[in-house]
C-alpha cells in the first residue's frame, strides 16, 4: 500500500471519490500493466496483465487505460478520474484523428 499511498500524495489533496491509476511497462522481456481503483483513499480493486513480449510499454499503458474505462462501465461507477502518468497515451486519446482501434474503443466508451 506505500506505494499507492504515494501515487495518491502526487495528486496534492484529489484523492476524494473513484481514482483509478493505471501504469505499464516493459522489464526482461516481459511487458505487464496494472490498474489500480480507489475510493476515498481505499483500495477497492486491483488487477494485473501480461502482455505478448512483442508488445510496447505504450500498447502496456493503453490496455491498463482500456481495462479501467470498462471496469468503470461494468461497475456503472459512473464519473472516475483515471491517473495515467504516460504522455503519450494521453496525447493519443485527446487527438481528433487516430488509426489505432484501441485508441477509438476507448474513446467511443467514454
Amino acid at each position: 500500500m506505500e506505494n499507492s499511498e504515494y501515487g495518491l500524495e502526487l495528486l496534492h489533496g484529489r484523492n476524494e471519490g473513484m481514482m483509478n491509476f493505471t501504469d505499464g511497462s516493459k522489464m526482461d522481456g516481459r511487458v505487464v500493466c496494472a490498474l489500480v481503483a480507489f475510493y476515498n483513499k481505499t483500495e477497492l480493486y486491483y488487477r494485473k496483465f501480461r502482455l505478448k513480449e512483442s508488445s510496447t510499454v505504450f500498447m502496456a499503458e493503453v490496455f491498463a487505460i482500456q481495462q479501467t474505462v470498462q471496469y468503470a462501465r461494468v461497475n456503472g461507477l459512473g464519473e472516475v478520474n483515471i491517473i495515467s502518468f504516460s504522455r503519450l497515451a494521453l496525447i493519443a486519446l485527446c487527438a481528433v484523428e487516430e488509426a489505432r482501434d484501441i485508441i477509438n474503443n476507448i474513446k467511443e466508451d467514454i
